[in-house]
């Protein structure tokens, strides 16, 4: 029997393999691309090369695995349509599900997204928290998920956990961000505090491992994010730190932000990703999303040991030792 992840050649799904493969798991993995596929077989893994829409790789994939981890997906870019997210996201775990209920799977974790619950303002949200998707990425994470607690309902075995703002070495969506800090371009925007829920891409591995291991687990969704929330600008000051400099004073006006983000969101899509600020960006920066932690801790025994500056520190140097970052 064997371990199945989809999104295995993702940040999150590549850390996972590796955990598995360090715990002598035989593991296979549901793959798009042959090239970054390698990377896994390189390691032990076997590749089952299709989309997660493919029913008949999908089939194929999950044929004797006794342990599913559900990964597949697209990261949230403005110019990406809609259907895109529904098809990888809805339609895609459909299809899995419909697999995994047709074999001997003992045990689907489904990674999901904190974003399911939108912003949160500054009181941390808990599992129970309604759906506030403020995207097309988030809208269809949550309908994928809506999927899964329908089959758990009828008995399927399965676990749903919500990461919250991953980080950490092989990571490149936070990359802009560290760059703006190190170039001391970064400033908060307005005066209000806003507050996010980071973790370390380590911690997010055990949480998960712990997800498909735990009794405790199953018919569950947990919210995984480090023990407390941080500032952004205490985001910001560790990574700063991390660099050997130091944040700017002073912070942008929100009208000002409005109006960049206005102009980076009429850029033409290959322009839009290299903008100062689009309106994802700037919702990014200045809406909290914190979240209740508790019962992670309480039914899975989880609790994030890296803290903020140790997950700076090596974030950065693996930027700078992949030429990212001079």
């Amino acid at each position: 029997m064997s371990v199945l992840v989809t999104g295995a050649t993702g940040f999150i799904g590549a850390s996972l393999v590796n955990g598995l493969r360090v715990r002598g798991e035989h593991v296979r993995v549901l793959a798009r691309s042959p090239g970054k596929a390698k990377r896994l077989t390189d390691q032990g893994a076997v590749a089952v090369l299709g989309d997660i829409t493919d029913r008949r790789a999908v089939a194929e994939a999950v044929d004797g695995a006794r342990v599913v981890y559900h990964l597949a997906g697209r990261l949230f870019e403005p110019c990406v349509p809609a259907s895109e997210y529904y098809a990888t996201h809805v339609e895609g775990t459909k299809i899995l599900l419909d697999r995994c209920e047709e074999s001997s799977v003992e045990r689907f974790v489904h990674c999901s997204t904190t974003g399911v619950l939108g912003v949160t303002a500054d009181g941390p949200a808990d599992e129970a928290a309604p759906y506030r998707p403020t995207n097309a990425y988030e809208a269809t994470k949550a309908q994928a998920e809506q999927a899964v607690r329908e089959r758990a309902r009828n008995g399927f075995p399965a676990v749903i956990a919500r990461p919250g703002l991953v980080y950490g070495p092989g990571d490149l969506h936070l990359l802009p961000f560290f760059r703006a800090v190190l170039r001391r371009r970064f400033r908060p925007i307005g005066r209000d505090t806003v507050w996010l829920h980071p973790i370390y891409i380590d911690d997010v591995t055990d949480a998960l491992l712990r997800c498909g291991e735990r009794a405790e687990a199953l018919g569950e969704c947990f919210h995984l994010a480090a023990g407390s929330p941080v500032p952004l600008a205490g985001l910001a000051d560790a990574i700063a730190r991390a660099g050997g400099t130091r944040l700017p004073g002073g912070c942008i006006p929100l009208p000002a932000a409005r109006a960049m983000a206005a102009v980076g969101d009429r850029l033409p899509s290959k322009l839009k990703r290299s903008a100062p600020l689009t309106r994802s960006r700037l919702d990014f920066l200045t809406h909290s999303r914190v979240y209740d932690v508790t019962k992670a801790q309480r039914l899975l025994g989880f609790a994030a040991s890296t803290d903020l500056p140790t997950g700076a520190a090596r974030s950065l140097a693996w930027y700078r030792d992949e030429g990212y970052l001079v």
